[in-house]
């Protein structure tokens, strides 16, 4: 059996997607031809928008 290092609590909420967000995130999907756009990706917080699926066009090249 494999010894695993745990993870601290104050690691844990750096990690994208952790319990650090205290927004109600709305459900997508984002972008073009999607019932919301990309403008309303945008003004979501940053942590739901590592929740939420969005198109890649939404994103700058």
């Amino acid at each position: 059996m494999k010894n695993i290092k745990r993870i601290n609590r104050e690691n844990l909420k750096l990690i994208n997607g952790g319990a650090t967000c205290n927004y109600v995130c709305p459900p997508g999907p984002y972008g073009p031809g999607f019932p919301k756009s990309c403008e309303a990706f945008d003004a979501l917080p940053a942590c739901c928008k590592s929740k939420v699926l969005v198109s890649m066009d939404c994103f700058p090249q």
